[in-house]
């Protein structure tokens, strides 16, 4: 419990160090915060820790790549077409295979992600990444929004 609290300290100060540094970039601070929200959230221990970060990172960034980038890709043939309505019924047809493929190769990223940290963390704290994933983007963009209502607010 103790090493718990001091992992989670260091992590802590690291946002905050982070937050000080501000030509870093905003998305390092994010990422930061991520990253001690599911270590948090986890309850990993130092050992899980060492194991885990380096497999979720290249599985982050797999994950990205696919929906993020190949999503935007997506979307900017849509609006080089003028949108939607423009699409002729084969182009349409192809972007939404397109779109689908995209959620069965994201699907496939996870499920590679659940095997390679079978034997580094329980079933149960894999429940609790995948949620903890949700509830970080929700505070996220619960975040972004504060902020838009209210500029002034840090």
């Amino acid at each position: 419990m103790q090493l718990k609290k001091i992992t989670f300290g260091i992590l802590l100060f690291a946002i905050f160090i982070n937050t000080a540094t501000a030509q870093r970039g905003y998305n390092n601070r994010i990422k930061t915060y991520k990253t001690a929200y599911i270590t948090e959230a986890l309850e990993l221990t130092v050992k899980e820790a060492e194991s885990f970060w380096p497999i979720y990172n290249a599985y982050e960034e797999e994950y990205r790549n696919i929906k993020v980038v190949k999503t935007r890709q997506l979307h900017k043939k849509i609006r080089d077409a003028g949108g939607v309505d423009n699409l002729s019924k084969s182009e349409a047809e192809a972007i939404l295979n397109e779109f689908l493929e995209i959620d069965i190769k994201a699907a496939e990223v996870k499920e590679k992600l659940k095997k390679d940290l079978s034997g580094i963390i329980s079933s149960k704290k894999m429940i609790k990444l995948f949620s903890a994933e949700q509830n970080f983007n929700k505070e996220l963009l619960q975040r972004f929004r504060n902020r838009a209502g209210n500029p002034n607010k840090n």
